[in-house]
């Protein structure tokens, strides 16, 4: 019973509540509608004025848990909250108090380096942790104790994967069996310590089903159609009695998770591993080493402790389950008579069952016919079509059709992704064909199935309809697919097979990474649009001058060759999912019979016009298949081999990078191409030449931006990492400025990314925060030339050439003044950066611990003393 006031009220009408405000003339909350008392005051947090402006701080808090919203869903203000303090609270914490603070958050953190080492040495002992992180050394090319902490974190992930199933377990029997399996268990000792157990990991599950309620998946999995939200459970952790006391100075999280380790550990791998250490031990001592080896050596496992303590908990399991089943002297003949009544049952059961399954299936025969022609058209011909896909562009990936059968036969899941393309081939061509439908008459469609039509049924096998669109997506594939790679392997051998990162195993995590990364950008969604708004008015063009050109515009468009294209029926959801079954080559115009065309038929130049202009579109998607993959990655490869002549090493391009980047060149040019265009055809060369001098201004700023300053910035690295750690005192340095240049353009950007796109802010100051903030929300173009110059770039400029002149004035002019030995110069003019640098991250370091301290400081100062927060009125804010 978790019902809010405010739910009620929301069904009323907004005239019925400003009714009763205006009658009573009193402040009402909006949630509760009650007024202030002097205990639970009226605020105003947020900008809503009139009825809604009023709340209780209660009222507020209780439906922000319930939904879940940090602003107003009304005028989307941010609520504010300060803290509220108890009265004895000093303004400082005494310095005991903040030492003992300090020294039990230091504990905390020793305690979870603690579990990652307690969790990769538990799974060392496992024969899998142990297959684990040999394979880790093998990819990552690292150290062994490196190799066993990477498989420790991958059995930390594993940790919490129990755990979900712990949530998702307790759920079930909570909700559908009650307590009921629990009380059924009190048979023994053993059953009592499965209680505990139960109970204790049922603690734990609750502390992980309150960190996992932050996640939406997990609301998608838990959370009922009649639900709202998941309320929290509140993990009972003071229920550990003794443990917990002992462990006082753990907060819940460190000890939730510190206890969580220790049980899955425990019954996982440190109580299999003990207790087939001592079986091992048992068999040695007795000297049957060799016999029992053989009986456990089933498979490769069998001599691992683990392994063996498995096969001992199980066997002591069914023994213990057994001995509650163990028959006596007296029921011997009760269990004869059941056993021949069972052998008897057993004799006239299968027959039985059998006439009884042939008549059901016998009645239902419709049933199952009817299932078969679901999976073949839901199943079959998608599965169909993506396999011939994958036989067309076997070219590209340089890969035969053999070692594809033999994947395909190691790993037969692998045609689910076969299913999957094949659904994107029909949905594509459900697309193409109501376009084409919008532009042409109806009676052009009569030979098709029409899904409209309320005598259509899915279940009725139409197997014309299902030749027909395998034959049609089949040679549409050949056109768009097949015959444009192999056009392009004729002209060019060396274009194919296409590269990608993820097949060299050196970057392999790298790539992964990096593809992440670009679907994270979207790159797929911006190709559809791009296409979505192109292909319509390139289709519409082409079917009306083709026609026009062949005289089969009265034929084909009627009243549509003025280029007015008549909406096409919306159609639902269910005749959607009719059209992929029949294989999208469908209509949707109601009934197709036209008494006019075999009229239009009968005449001989009328076939031939039919046939040339299906040959004519045949040559088009031909042709634009081809340009569409050669253009975009050739713009990729050479955009790659122009970056791999800048760059000191050799880079591996990628030609799904080289595609995307090839598209967003061509699209780049195309509309820079039209712009220009478009404002000299309408005479605003005015206009023209204020952007072309926006884009010069802009382009003078980008190249100091990418030339001058990183090339500062590389060298100053150069003289104080670079240099002092590869080259000795007695030999002179050689300087790289193309690697500097590289070093301090990736240093730059990645400085600029994380001070404006993210919430780090040690690495710059307030006043360049504020500058890379104004150039994000207003905009380089809306932005003066004489600021971004002086304070952007000239400020970043001449504070890199002040670090890289003064050590430069002091070691080549002050100290050959002072007389000093040309050793100790030499050795000042190469350390004197060096110290500078280390003088920096001094200073740097200095400045974090002082932040740190004060930060922790806070939450010490907040976990004594604040007894409460309290929302903050709107006009407080404005202040």
């Amino acid at each position: 019973m978790d019902v809010f006031p405010a739910e009620k009220n929301q069904a009323l009408p907004a005239e019925e509540t400003d009714k009763d405000d205006d009658e009573d003339g009193v402040d009402l909350c909006r949630i509760c509608r009650s007024p202030e008392t002097p205990d639970n005051p009226l605020r105003y947090p947020c900008a809503c004025r009139g009825s809604i402006k009023y709340v209780h701080q209660q009222c507020l808090l209780l439906w922000l848990n319930r939904r879940g919203f940090k602003q107003c869903e009304v005028c989307g203000i941010s609520y504010s909250f300060v803290p509220v303090y108890s009265e004895n609270a000093p303004q400082k914490l005494p310095w005991h108090e903040f030492l003992i603070g300090l020294l039990l958050r230091a504990i905390r953190v020793v305690v979870w380096g603690f579990v990652i080492l307690f969790n990769a040495y538990c799974y060392s002992l496992h024969p899998w942790g142990r297959e684990v992180a040999i394979e880790n050394q093998r990819v990552f090319r690292v150290s062994e104790k490196f190799a066993f902490l990477l498989a420790g974190c991958i059995y930390s992930g594993f940790i919490g994967y129990v755990m979900a199933v712990m949530v998702l377990l307790r759920f079930i029997v909570d909700h559908l069996f009650g307590l009921y399996l629990v009380n059924g268990l009190g048979l023994g000792v053993v059953a009592r310590f499965g209680v505990v157990l139960w109970k204790y990991m049922g603690i734990l599950s609750d502390w992980w089903h309150d960190h996992l309620i932050r996640f939406r998946l997990f609301h998608a999995i838990m959370v009922g159609p009649g639900e709202v939200v998941i309320l929290p459970r509140n993990a009972r952790l003071h229920e550990f009695g003794a443990i917990r006391s002992f462990l006082f100075f753990l907060d819940d999280n460190s000890f939730a998770v510190l206890a969580i380790s220790f049980c899955v550990s425990f019954f996982f791998v440190l109580l299999p591993f003990f207790m087939g250490k001592l079986v091992l031990a048992l068999l040695l001592l007795f000297q049957r080493m060799e016999v029992a080896m053989q009986l456990l050596s089933g498979y490769s496992l069998g001599q691992e402790p683990v392994t063996v303590g498995y096969m001992t908990m199980l066997s002591l399991s069914f023994a213990y389950l057994g001995s509650f089943v163990t028959p006596s002297r007296n029921s011997i003949q009760t269990i004869a008579r059941r056993l021949s009544l069972g052998f008897l049952l057993v004799a006239v059961a299968p027959p039985f069952l059998l006439w009884i399954l042939a008549v059901k299936v016998w009645k239902n025969l419709s049933v199952v016919k009817d299932g078969f022609i679901l999976c073949l058209k839901i199943g079959v011909l998608p599965l169909a079509l993506g396999c011939w896909l994958d036989f067309c562009t076997l070219p590209i990936f340089g890969t035969r059709i053999s070692k594809r059968l033999e994947l395909l036969s190691n790993y037969p899941i692998i045609m689910i992704i076969h299913w999957a393309f094949g659904q994107i081939c029909l949905m594509l061509a459900f697309n193409s064909m109501e376009l084409i439908q919008k532009l042409v008459k109806k009676r052009l469609f009569w030979f098709l199935l029409d899904v409209t039509d309320p005598n259509y049924t899915i279940t009725k096998l139409h197997i014309r309809q299902i030749l027909f669109a395998l034959v049609f997506h089949g040679s549409m594939m050949v056109i768009v697919v097949h015959l444009p790679i192999m056009t392009i392997f004729l002209i060019s051998p060396s274009f194919f097979p296409i590269q990608f990162w993820i097949y060299d195993e050196r970057i392999m995590f790298g790539s992964m990474a990096a593809y992440v990364f670009l679907v994270k950008l979207g790159p797929i969604e911006w190709l559809a649009e791009l296409i979505k708004q192109a292909v319509e008015p390139i289709v519409h063009k082409w079917i009306i001058t083709i026609s026009s050109w062949l005289k089969l515009s009265e034929f084909l468009l009627e009243n549509h060759a003025d280029q007015n294209v008549r909406p096409l029926q919306n159609l639902d959801e269910w005749f959607l999912m009719y059209s992929i079954a029949e294989g999208s080559v469908v209509c949707f115009h109601g009934s197709q019979s036209d008494t006019n065309f075999e009229e239009d038929i009968g005449d001989n130049r009328f076939i031939l016009r039919i046939g040339v202009i299906l040959v004519l579109a045949a040559l088009s998607m031909f042709l634009i298949s081809t340009i569409s993959m050669v253009f975009p990655i050739l713009m990729g490869r050479v955009f790659f081999h122009s970056i791999s002549f800048i760059i000191p090493f050799e880079l591996k391009y990628d030609d799904l990078y080289g595609f995307w980047i090839g598209c967003y060149i061509l699209r780049a040019i195309y509309i820079g191409t039209c712009f220009v265009f478009n404002h000299i055809m309408i005479g605003r060369t005015d206009l023209l030449l204020n952007l072309v001098l926006l884009w010069i201004r802009n382009a003078l700023l980008f190249s100091i931006w990418i030339s001058v300053i990183p090339a500062l910035l590389g060298i100053l690295i150069d003289l104080m990492i670079i240099i002092p750690l590869q080259v000795p005192l007695n030999e002179p340095p050689v300087y790289s400025f193309l690697r500097d240049w590289l070093i301090g353009l990736v240093v730059l950007h990645i400085w600029t990314y994380l001070t404006m796109f993210t919430r780090i802010n040690c690495f710059a100051t307030v006043g360049w925060r504020e500058k890379l903030e104004r150039i994000r929300n207003v905009g380089i173009n809306w932005l003066p030339f004489t600021w971004l110059l002086q304070d952007v770039i000239c400020s970043i400029m001449i504070t890199l050439s002040t670090t890289l002149g003064f050590p430069f004035l002091v070691a080549y002019s002050l100290l050959p003044c002072l007389g000093v030995s040309v050793a100790v110069n030499l050795a000042v003019q190469r350390l004197i950066w060096p110290v500078l640098l280390a003088i920096i991250i001094l200073g740097f370091v200095a400045k974090l611990t002082l932040d740190l301290f004060v930060y922790i400081h806070r939450v010490e100062y907040n976990d004594r003393y604040m007894v409460g927060d309290r929302v903050t009125d709107f006009t407080e804010d404005l202040e």
